[in-house]
């Protein structure tokens, strides 16, 4: 259309000319036309560009007062959400390979050995993890410790996220993504801060990045590396060698609810008698589906049980017909079974 105008109006400029000038061919005017419609274009471009440019600009505010405000809302959101979840949990690292479905109660995760590597349980497999999570369900002193494992990691989760904006340096690295949300910073430890624990000592020798989202504050993904590595009271109680690395993802499960829903570790060394450390784990969580708040007594599961001993076929029927339940949010669940 815009080229038609555009030949109109050199049509008419050349009339008004007047005869020394021979009218060009209809061809010719039909590229006039689409060249001066391209001029007419490209102010419009450099200005679409330049709101693009300004769009995925750094935000004003500093990276690590963002990273700040992010962590400050994080850890708001966790002391907040009560909500309750079941999901599938994939432990690639160690192997074998393990599928667990996980349904999280009041008095602890539940969790069910489904397949291992890729392969459904035999009888005498299926038999064994039906005792287990029975003894766990009917157990008060299993669903303690679980319960304090949970608090203490969160706990210890929660210090070490908190100690993000002053134990690194940030700086913006630009925008991650297509949706324009997401901002990736890149961190390099702080030689002011002074760690108080043996994991945040290490984890202040790390650098990597952090991807937040600026529309919800939140953390996307966090991923560090050991550049050098860690001695443990010069050597004498351990070390951690360098190329080190974690990486931690999370997503929005549901409108308002984030979760890890990916987790990498690759850390080698020694520590006190010449104990290896050979750290690998590489975990993925998805299916997640928001279910009531159930509670583990002892004699009664109120549902749990039965909802994790399904068979595997029905897993994804399952599944979605959870989303008929009500209630809570995600958590890993290794230490349930180590």
């Amino acid at each position: 259309m815009r080229s038609a105008i555009s030949v109109r109006f050199v049509s008419s400029r050349l009339r008004f000319l007047g005869p020394q000038i021979q009218p060009l061919p209809p061809a010719r005017l039909q590229i006039i036309g689409w060249f001066m419609g391209f001029a007419f274009l490209i102010p419009l471009l450099f200005s679409a560009a330049g709101m693009a440019q300004e769009a995925s600009a750094p935000p004003k505010v500093s990276a690590n007062d963002l990273v700040r405000r992010v962590v400050t809302h994080e850890l708001q959101a966790g002391s907040e959400d009560h909500s309750h979840w079941m999901y599938q949990s994939e432990t690639r690292l160690p192997a074998p390979a393990k599928t667990r479905i996980v349904v999280e109660t009041t008095n602890g995760d539940v969790t069910y050995l489904d397949n291992i590597d890729g392969h459904p349980l035999t009888p005498q497999q299926k038999s064994v993890e039906d005792q287990r999570v029975q003894r766990f369900i009917s157990d008060p002193a299993q669903q303690d410790k679980a319960r304090h494992d949970d608090e203490a990691d969160t706990k210890k989760s929660a210090q070490l996220l908190s100690m993000l904006p002053d134990a690194f340096l940030f700086e913006y690295a630009g925008p991650a993504g297509d949706a324009g949300e997401n901002v990736k910073l890149n961190f390099h430890p702080n030689p002011n801060f002074a760690t108080h624990s043996s994991e945040a000592y290490v984890f202040h020798k790390m650098d990597g990045f952090v991807i937040v989202n600026c529309k919800e504050d939140r953390l996307v993904e966090i991923s560090g590396h050991l550049t050098h590595g860690v001695e443990f009271a010069g050597g004498l109680l351990g070390h951690l060698d360098p190329g080190g690395t974690f990486d931690v993802g999370r997503e929005e499960i549901a409108p308002g609810h984030w979760a890890i829903t990916r987790l990498k570790i690759n850390m080698n060394g020694r520590m006190l008698f010449f104990r290896t450390i050979a750290e690998k784990q590489d975990e993925i969580d998805t299916h997640f589906q928001r279910i009531r708040r159930y509670h583990c007594v002892r004699g009664e599961s109120d549902g749990a049980e039965e909802m994790l001993r399904r068979p595997t076929g029905q897993l994804g029927r399952l599944i979605r017909g959870l989303g008929r339940l009500h209630n809570r949010c995600s958590r890993t669940c290794e230490k349930l079974v180590r």
